[in-house]
């Protein structure tokens, strides 16, 4: 079960995992559809293909890792010869499940597939492409399928489902149901085969012969080339049902938002009830009833519900992330909070008979309509809320789960105003600032043990208006707001809660470009000012006069100020953020991300890291952090975290952790030999038994603490089977040796 085995592939990605190479976690909690060949369910989830074995009871999610280009999927359907069709944002992909591979996918400028259909040895998806919705037609020939054509209707502003009766496609509109032949008439031309029934449809489904519509005051069952027939008439519980599934004639099963109804005549009768769960799909497995939900899968048992859930991440779409200590790390989103291991904290509903392996828990007090900022401080964590009853930042415990300590209340206008915290930081004298935006009195609080401090626009001398964006702290303990076209520094003397002494001045982003506005400022331990602007990444040189705090502005280019990546599109989301060695990350939510190493390089070239050149999730990146130690970069996604092996870590102190692989090395092979774990500024020597050397590594090969051996010598032969030495040494004298097996294949 793939996210049983999070922390072991987190654990192995130490010693596994090439720089370069990202592995993917995402959650599958939120099941959109499924589909079932007998002994498996297959299901359409937020986080990927989710594989159920019905037997065996073990549950696998296939994401990029495994061949998926988009691992969010809306539609799932088994095809011709039992491939699993999958429809998502911008792709169809098929899946063999034989081969357990991708076999096909297509593109084709779409953006939305809502279902698919079996039709004479073809497939017909509903889909939206280019802004227009249709129904696209794929056929086979060969044993290979292809993309035909995609039949448009411009008066179709959605479709929700697409079925095959008879000779004829049926699909759901926003108008409601229109049918045709499509090897007769195209699409504009289909219309209503049962207009007496009305232009309003709740849900269809086919099986066989053997057609439900739902409509928003009747049931109808249609059995082929006979009128239809109310099961079920002016039922007020009717109008809640979104799906319906057919079990057999005049049988079917059907779900509202948080029920599963039995239907059959003149009957509704409920099966299941819980308003925790939100109910998404129904599936039918011999005479067992599955649900997919957005907190995972279950089997109706009875009047009782089994509920499915791996230990995973209830966060899908994580908004902000941040490594913990001991390998722990935490990532938040619309659902709440989820600390690896896994450990979630939501502010929705928990149902009573979910599966203990969520580790779900409803928060004691009122989070907010979601988390603005994220910081970890002296094993504490501090979160920012926006919206809350309860207050504007809380503090958590992450030793043992994830414990809410302290809620620090911000000022507010009136007594019935929400909290609301934009952006909050920590100084060098452990006070907690917060910038509260929906307050246009005292937008700016500070915290410090049990007392506190509330500051207006008055007191920063009218430099400051109510819409500050980005704030950060530099090395001299000034505070920088980001705010419009302005930087405006604060320093204060002795207690900010009471100083002796304070200063507020203000800095022009760019004395000659006035349109340049700060989205995201971030100080470098060298003390370097980074600003993100609308028109790209700048710095300025700070010093430690209070009246004069900038020494120098750049990037320059003949004396011109010229930004690093002007081209991107940033925006009041984009973040900086820094790994150990001090290079530049920025995130933005159209290219991916961006590394500017701190000799002004880039990493691992001007392009950053995006879909097109890597496995990443997705272009859409709102976070990232780093575990220092490991040299990994935890990428929070739209679509889940990337966790990428990067050439940046703590310098390694010994050779005492040195980690090879794989071992044995059999070759030839595509992948290198891996050295992992090597201090600063090291060679690699490869060597028979009695000490020839066969291959030496240099320092300028070295990707920073991973050095690779292809297993062919000075002449560019491969070694033959047997065992050789290795050994490292760096320039201050340090060095091991290691053995390694090489079997020649």
């Amino acid at each position: 079960m793939k996210h049983l085995f999070l922390l072991l592939i987190l654990g192995s990605l130490s010693a596994q995992v090439r720089i370069g190479e990202i592995k993917s976690i995402t959650s599958s909690l939120n099941v959109k559809a499924g589909v079932s060949d007998g002994n498996n369910l297959f299901l359409a989830t937020s986080g990927g293909l989710g594989k159920y074995n019905i037997k065996s009871k073990n549950y696998f999610v296939l994401t990029k890792d495994e061949g998926l280009d988009e691992t969010d999927i809306d539609a799932i359907h088994i095809g011709p010869n039992g491939l699993i069709w999958l429809g998502g944002k911008n792709i169809v992909q098929i899946w063999d499940p034989y081969q357990e591979k991708i076999v096909k996918q297509f593109e084709l400028d779409i953006e939305k597939v809502s279902g698919f259909t079996n039709y004479k040895n073809m497939v017909y998806g509903s889909v939206k492409k280019n802004e227009v919705w249709g129904i696209m037609e794929f056929i086979f020939s060969d044993n290979k399928i292809y993309y035909r054509d995609f039949y448009s209707r411009d008066d179709v502003e959605n479709i929700n489902n697409i079925v095959t009766f008879g000779e004829k496609i049926l699909i759901h509109t926003n108008f409601g149901l229109i049918a045709g032949n499509p090897h007769k008439e195209h699409l504009i031309y289909w219309t209503n085969p049962y207009p007496l029934l009305g232009n309003e449809l709740n849900a269809i489904n086919v099986n066989g012969d053997n057609l439900s519509l739902i409509t928003p005051n009747a049931i109808y069952a249609i059995n082929l080339n006979k009128e239809p027939f109310a099961l079920v008439r002016e039922d007020k519980k009717i109008k809640s049902i979104h799906t319906v599934l057919v079990v057999s004639e005049n049988n079917f099963l059907a779900i509202s938002d948080s029920i599963a109804f039995q239907i059959n005549n003149d009957k509704i009768k409920p099966l299941f009830l819980n308003d925790g769960f939100k109910l998404k799909s129904i599936i039918l497995n011999e005479s067992n009833i599955w649900l997919g939900t957005n907190l995972g899968f279950g089997l109706i048992e009875g009047s009782s519900f089994k509920h499915f859930a791996d230990n995973e991440p209830i966060v899908s779409s994580p908004y902000l992330i941040t490594h913990l200590n001991n390998k722990k790390w935490v990532m938040t989103g619309e659902e709440g909070i989820s600390l690896n291991g896994w450990f979630n904290l939501t502010r929705i509903n928990v149902p009573n008979n979910i599966s203990s392996n969520l580790n779900l828990a409803k928060s004691t007090i009122d989070l907010g309509d979601h988390f603005s900022d994220l910081l970890s401080y002296n094993n504490k964590l501090y979160l920012s809320l926006v919206d809350s009853k309860s207050g504007g930042i809380i503090s958590l415990d992450y030793s043992n789960g994830l414990t809410v300590e302290e809620i620090f209340q911000t000022s507010k206008e009136n007594n019935n105003q929400l909290y609301n915290v934009d952006i909050i930081d920590i100084d060098k004298k452990n006070n907690l600032w917060a910038i509260s935006n929906n307050n246009s009195n005292q937008p700016i609080s500070i915290f410090s043990e049990n007392q506190f401090r509330h500051i207006s626009l008055n007191e920063t001398d009218n430099l400051l208006s109510n819409n500050i964006q980005t704030i950060t702290v530099d090395n001299f303990n000034r505070i920088w707001f980001g705010s419009s076209s302005n930087l405006i520094m604060y320093k204060y003397t002795g207690n900010a809660i009471d100083p002796s002494s304070e200063l507020w001045h203000k800095e022009l982003i760019d004395s000659d470009f006035s349109s340049r506005k700060a989205l995201n400022i971030n100080v470098s331990s060298k003390n370097k000012l980074w600003i993100l602007t609308n028109i790209g990444l700048i710095f300025k040189d700070l010093q430690v006069e209070e009246k004069n705090p900038i020494k120098s502005t750049g990037p320059l280019v003949d004396n011109i100020l010229r930004a690093y990546f002007p081209n991107v599109s940033f925006n009041l989301s984009s973040k900086i953020r820094f790994d150990s060695r001090g290079n530049i990350w920025v995130t933005s939510q159209t290219d991916g991300i961006y590394v500017l190493k701190e000799d002004g390089s880039y990493w691992p070239d001007i392009n950053g890291i995006n879909t097109s050149n890597s496995n990443l999730l997705s272009n859409w990146v709102e976070d990232v952090t780093f575990n220092d130690d490991e040299g990994l970069a935890y990428i929070a996604t739209n679509k889940g975290v990337s966790i990428l092996r990067i050439p940046f870590s703590n310098a390694k102190k010994s050779y005492n952790n040195i980690e090879i692989f794989p071992s044995p090395y059999r070759l030839p092979n595509e992948k290198p030999l891996t050295i992992n774990g090597l201090m600063d500024n090291s060679e690699v020597k490869i060597m028979t038994l009695n000490g020839i050397v066969i291959r030496t590594i240099y320092e300028d090969e070295i990707n920073e603490y991973q050095a690779f051996w292809d297993g062919r010598d000075k002449q560019g032969t491969y070694v033959g089977s047997g065992v050789y030495l290795i050994a490292f040494y760096d320039k201050k004298g340090k060095s091991s040796i290691t053995k390694i097996a090489v079997i020649r294949q």
